[in-house]
């Protein structure tokens, strides 16, 4: 069976896996946060399959995925750090979107790649 594909304006994705374990090797410090970005399907709902140079690409543009690793000050500050954030926060295993193009490419020692990126670059989150 096919996972189920995530339809987004910028193309379709498949939804990021985690087993609930950082094997990465980074850990985001300070206010940044880890997250396994969703991946670019390989074969559109239409049965038309990608070139791999087009599947990095959207791969880049993804703007969710899940919540892999969170440093010791994320959502300590509101966006504009003048005052304490209040409110729920989202936690490892939870799926988030982010600004697209946000953060830094980190290649995991588990041969995934993962972005590293401030804690106000995610805009919002679900179970």
């Amino acid at each position: 069976m096919k996972p189920k594909l995530l339809m987004t304006p910028l193309g379709q994705y498949e939804p990021a896996k985690w087993d609930g374990e950082n094997l990465s090797a980074c850990r985001p410090i300070g206010d940044r946060v880890l997250i396994l970005p969703d991946g670019a399907a390989e074969q559109t709902g239409g049965n038309v399959f990608l070139p791999q140079d087009m599947q990095e690409r959207m791969s880049m543009a993804a703007e969710t995925g899940v919540l892999i690793a969170v440093g010791d000050g994320a959502w300590y500050w509101n966006s504009d750090r003048t005052r304490r954030f209040e409110g729920s926060k989202p936690k490892p295993g939870d799926r988030v979107g982010f600004e697209r193009y946000a953060g830094s490419v980190r290649h995991g020692k588990d041969g995934k790649i993962y972005r590293i990126m401030d804690d106000k670059c995610v805009s919002d989150w679900w179970d």
